[in-house]
């Protein structure tokens, strides 16, 4: 929480954000141009996350890349959510292939209340 609070507070005092505009995920995932800031929050909702298991070796995975850390990465099961606090400018696109090489599927992107990305057809999700 002190470290969410700090991030929170540095965010703030230095306004720095990320312009998420990459062509080639907007080509291939429908991304959108997006923009992010440190201290923000990315919510993956994914199908087929079953156990603790699962969730921390994604929790795992996804804590070694370059723009997050592991206390900084949230899976939900009950939920099937993966949120993860942005310290960098954050690598969508590596972080939807993890997911998905790890066999979920991610049907859902949101930022705060704005959704960045969304499957076109999903299932009863």
């Amino acid at each position: 929480m002190k470290k969410l609070l700090i991030l929170l507070l540095t965010s703030i005092l230095t306004a720095q954000t990320y312009n998420y505009s990459d062509w080639s995920l907007f080509q291939k995932y429908g991304l959108e141009q997006h923009i992010f800031g440190i201290g923000d929050t990315i919510t993956f909702k994914v199908n087929g996350l079953v156990c603790s298991f699962c969730a921390h070796g994604l929790n795992k995975g996804i804590g070694k890349m370059d723009y997050t850390d592991e206390k900084s990465v949230f899976v939900d099961i009950k939920n099937q959510t993966v949120k993860i606090v942005i310290l960098k400018e954050p690598d969508i696109e590596k972080t939807i292939k993890l997911i998905t090489d790890s066999g979920y599927e991610v049907y859902l992107i949101t930022h705060g209340n704005e959704i960045v990305w969304k499957k076109e057809k999903w299932k009863n999700y």
